[in-house]
């Protein structure tokens, strides 16, 4: 269950592989209790591997240290939920945790995250149906995180300038990756408001 930051070619696109939410030892019968201990101890290293990411982010380092915390603290969960949207199965209704366990919709709703649940599949099959590519996947990742209107920002201003740069190069590689579909980039966009509100379900 160890996390793994592999950097294909450059280091802007970081991979991240890690187990979404608690390693899923839910069918060997231990306690909910048991599973969300593996739940926070499997989330540390996924949320380090954000940190990691933001650093490559070009721009990023140069915020403000309050600022930089302030985004990761409020963007974490809404990146990890982009990047593992390719382990829910909508079809078949499981997750795959990295473990290669895969866990039902119903297992885990036993766990009373059953509508949280519900938005996450419907998010990850909206944002599946993309097929974004993983340069694609890492610029809207960026994007995601860095958003000036988190509350608390020190400079908003100097956020917004980065978030925009981050925009027009996702928008200017949607386009030369699939100049035909020029609505891609809007939907992608629209992706957004989604995980501000799972977020929001989240931290309920």
């Amino acid at each position: 269950g160890t996390c793994h930051s592999l950097r294909q070619g450059n280091t802007k696109n970081v991979l991240l592989a890690c187990p979404m939410n608690m390693y899923p030892h839910g069918r060997s019968g231990r306690t909910v209790q048991e599973i969300w201990e593996d739940f926070s101890m499997s989330f540390t290293p996924a949320v380090r591997e954000v940190v990691e990411f933001a650093k490559h982010i070009p721009g990023f380092r140069d915020l403000s240290q309050h600022d930089q915390v302030t985004l990761l603290k409020a963007g974490t969960f809404e990146v990890l939920m982009v990047r593992f949207a390719s382990l829910f199965n909508v079809k078949d209704q499981t997750v795959m945790f990295l473990s290669r366990t895969t866990y039902s919709l119903q297992e885990l709703g036993a766990m009373g995250m059953g509508d949280l649940l519900n938005a996450m599949f419907d998010f990850s099959e909206k944002l599946n149906s993309l097929a974004l590519t993983e340069e694609e996947l890492g610029l809207f990742t960026a994007v995601v995180l860095v958003s000036a209107d988190r509350s608390g920002m020190e400079n908003s201003a100097s956020v917004e300038q980065l978030q925009e740069t981050l925009l027009r190069a996702l928008r200017a590689l949607v386009l030369k990756n699939r100049p035909s579909e020029t609505s891609r980039f809007t939907k992608l966009l629209l992706k957004l408001p989604d995980l501000r509100t799972l977020n929001n379900m989240h931290s309920e």
